[in-house]
């Protein structure tokens, strides 16, 4: 392939047909469109690559992997999480809040907005303009903290 249009051209239609069938429709769809635009980016590098296409099949898996393995995350923790009706804050909930008060600012809005708002890490690097890995970076080290400050007694 010469260009990035003509490896387009080749393999996206052939490549969401067969993501489509092992993932969500739109997801496929998406994240192929996500792994030619990095394509795009990296062009000068990929042109030199024996088999650019399996580059962008593997960035287009990566990605439906990754958001798969984040929904359940969140599905995991929205589950042991309850509905708190207004004025029925526990200790506990006050102690959580306290806690991700406490967190730098770029782990908070990370937190805030991937686990309340319910965005997809490329939603909340887009929404921040930083990179998904920062995000992803981010969101674990901030779970570190708020499992450690969470856990500490208060005798401490």
């Amino acid at each position: 392939m010469t260009t990035v249009d003509e490896l387009f051209d080749v393999h996206y239609a052939r490549l969401v047909r067969s993501l489509a069938v092992a993932f969500d429709p739109e997801a496929a769809a998406d994240a192929v469109q996500e792994a030619f635009i990095a394509a795009d980016r990296q062009w000068e590098r990929l042109a030199s690559y024996d088999d650019a296409a399996a580059w962008v099949r593997r960035v287009a898996i990566n990605r439906l992997l990754n958001e798969r393995r984040d929904r359940r995350r969140r599905d995991e923790i929205l589950a042991t999480m309850r509905v708190v009706a207004d004025g029925d804050l526990t200790a506990e909930l006050i102690d959580l809040r306290r806690a991700v008060a406490r967190l730098p600012q770029q782990m908070r809005l990370a937190i805030c907005l991937h686990y309340l708002a319910d965005l997809s890490v490329h939603d909340v690097a887009a929404a921040l303009g930083v990179a998904p890995g920062t995000v992803k970076s981010n969101l674990h080290d901030a779970r570190i903290r708020l499992r450690t400050r969470l856990e500490e007694t208060p005798d401490g």
